[in-house]
């Protein structure tokens, strides 16, 4: 029995031995394929990186291919050769057919190509002169990122180059009325009482008309404005994009109440002052009207229709009264002369300190006012203190609308103004003859 049992309690640990060998083999084999998963996403991720790597020369590659491109077709757009003031008829076949053959390899005609190699070759750096030879090698340089391009960036100045759009600054001149409503009135007493004539002491007197008067509603109305801007433009865009983007509506909406002032019809908008008719009769007041004076020349204007116009408007207006042309028009005035040649207004007369006079009187550039043409109202002279009124209901008022058009930032900005003549005989227009 001991013998059978020694023989037992051997194969067991014979089998436990082969068992933890087997383990043994087992761990060794997996740790080999661990160590040759790694070697391979190793040897992965390298190829990956390296890939990355020739993938950013490229792209750097066909940067300075394109920027050297660029820079050829400006070259070859400064090589010169004509007299006159423009390029040559050779000049601007090679302008043209090299930024074609650079950007998509169409072939340049054969005299073409033979011109832009000779001017290239024999010409100082594709035509650019000598002494700025230097410059442009640094550019070439600088304009390759690799090569240090990167570090060189432009600076953007501070000031804004603004563009001026001229008006008509009738503001600066008219009557201005506030309103806490959504109209006004104006009770316009132009009638004059009846005469009953000269009467003895002891004679009958008879009644005499009442003066008729007459109302004048204008009423406000509204302008409007709706600029939109993304959140990320108005957080990065390095500068307050709000408070610019406010100024240029504000202006815009400015310049066209002007307009509104000297020609709107009266229909949702001002009623300019250009939109009323004429008097029936020269001289004979009619409400509602303004009085037209002939220039006395076909299209254009005369020294004597100017004397004329000034003249038409009576002495109790003439203090505060102003001329009021398109700059355009008042080549017309400046340049009018005799018979002779010699001009009919005296240059040293025409201007008091900063401002243009005609006549003794201030000239007021207003751009809405038609230029020289047959049959044009192009001249306006009176005194607007009380010929024309301008009635604010409520200035600029901007609602800031950040949630109906998600990105967009909407700017609604109003304005409620209204403006109409209030007198019809304080102001008169020149009118150019047929």
């Amino acid at each position: 029995m001991s013998t059978e049992l020694k023989e037992l309690g051997d194969k067991i640990a014979e089998y436990q031995k082969s068992v933890a060998e087997a383990q043994d083999a087992s761990t060794k084999e997996s740790k080999k394929h661990d160590t040759l998963i790694a070697q391979v996403e190793e040897k992965a991720s390298k190829k990956a990186a390296e890939q990355a790597d020739e993938i950013q020369k490229l792209q750097m590659q066909l940067g300075a291919v394109e920027k050297t491109a660029e820079y050829i077709e400006k070259a070859v757009s400064r090589l010169g050769g004509s007299q006159g003031d423009g390029p040559s008829e050779m000049e601007s076949k090679a302008a043209e057919q090299t930024a074609r053959y650079l950007r998509s390899g169409q072939k340049m005609d054969d005299d073409v190509a033979a011109a832009v190699v000779t001017a290239m070759c024999s010409k100082s750096f594709h035509g650019v002169p000598e002494h700025r030879r230097e410059n442009e090698i640094k550019t070439l340089i600088a304009g390759v990122n690799p090569q240090g391009g990167y570090f060189i960036r432009p600076e953007r100045s501070a000031t804004m180059i603004k563009r001026i759009f001229e008006t008509s600054p009738i503001r600066n001149i008219a009557n201005i009325e506030t309103t806490a409503s959504d109209s006004m009135e104006f009770v316009i007493d132009d009638d004059e009482a009846s005469f009953g004539g000269w009467v003895g002491e002891t004679s009958s007197r008879g009644n005499t008309g009442t003066p008729d008067i007459g109302l004048l509603t204008i009423p406000a109305h509204e302008l409007f404005s709706q600029p939109l801007a993304t959140q990320k433009m108005l957080d990065d865009a390095g500068f307050d994009i709000e408070s610019w983007l406010s100024r240029k509506v504000t202006n815009k909406m400015s310049r066209d109440e002007n307009t509104a002032f000297v020609t709107g019809d009266g229909s949702q908008k001002p009623r300019g002052f250009l939109s009323l008719p004429a008097w029936a009769v020269a001289g004979t007041y009619e409400r509602n009207k303004i009085e037209q004076v002939n220039s006395g020349a076909a299209g254009d204007f005369t020294a004597d229709g100017v004397k004329k116009l000034q003249n038409s408007l009576i002495e109790a207006y003439q203090a505060n009264a102003v001329f009021g042309i398109k700059r355009a028009a008042w080549e017309n005035i400046i340049t009018l002369k005799d018979g002779n040649g010699a001009y009919l207004l005296d240059p040293r007369s025409m201007k008091v300190g900063d401002d243009l006079t005609l006549l003794g009187k201030r000239v007021i550039f207003m751009d809405d006012m038609p230029i020289v043409a047959s049959d044009a109202l192009s001249m306006v002279y009176g005194d607007f203190s009380v010929g024309y009124t301008i009635l604010d209901r409520i200035g600029f008022r901007v609602i800031r609308d950040e949630f109906t058009q998600k990105p967009f930032i909407k700017f609604y900005t109003t304005k409620r103004t209204g403006g109409d003549v209030t007198n019809f005989e304080s102001l008169k227009i020149q009118k150019l003859a047929v």
